[in-house]
């Protein structure tokens, strides 16, 4: 699956979808003033086989905008997103991470396990094991997310900073 958008209003809407508790008025701050030029969202399996309910899948996404300073904010936002709870449930825990081969990246890792969502998720909530890594190259923001369905574990953070740093050598060049 690949999206791409030069328009503004699709962004928003694409985002909010993909965001975890999306604040309008706090998008509307950070990403109307940054002169949006275009952004897009990739997804791929990572194995050898696929199966959508059990496969662990890369995504990634990037936002260009009109300066750096722009990029930051945004990155920024997007960070503080991926440390918010869930607006209908507590069962997934978050916690920051090192990304040290990238300059200036973030990391968040999300896990809720079963016994997680038996204590505090809701019934539809399935368990998930996923880190996010965001960074900036100038005015473009880059995110991707290592996800992992029903088994914690099955996905780590070695494995989502090798894959980040793949994807920023081969947009740098490095």
């Amino acid at each position: 699956m690949r999206e791409a958008t030069t328009d503004y209003a699709n962004f928003i809407r694409a985002l909010a979808e993909r965001s975890i508790d999306p604040n309008r008025d706090e998008m509307a701050e950070v990403f109307e003033s940054a002169d949006f030029r275009s952004a897009g969202a990739d997804a791929r399996f990572y194995g050898e086989t696929h199966s959508p309910e059990t496969s662990v899948h890369v995504f990634s996404s990037f936002i260009e905008l009109g300066s750096d300073d722009a990029a930051t904010s945004a990155l920024d936002w997007l960070e503080m997103d991926q440390m918010k709870p869930c607006p209908m449930s507590c069962a997934v825990q978050r916690s920051r991470f090192e990304v040290d081969d990238i300059p200036d990246a973030r990391g968040v890792h999300r896990v809720a396990t079963a016994d997680d969502i038996e204590r505090l998720g809701t019934k539809d909530e399935q368990p998930q094991d996923d880190y996010w890594i965001g960074f900036t190259n100038g005015p473009i923001v880059y995110t991707m997310v290592l996800h992992g369905h029903a088994v914690p574990g099955t996905v780590s953070e070695d494995q989502a900073r090798e894959i980040a740093i793949a994807y920023y050598e081969r947009l740098t060049g490095s």
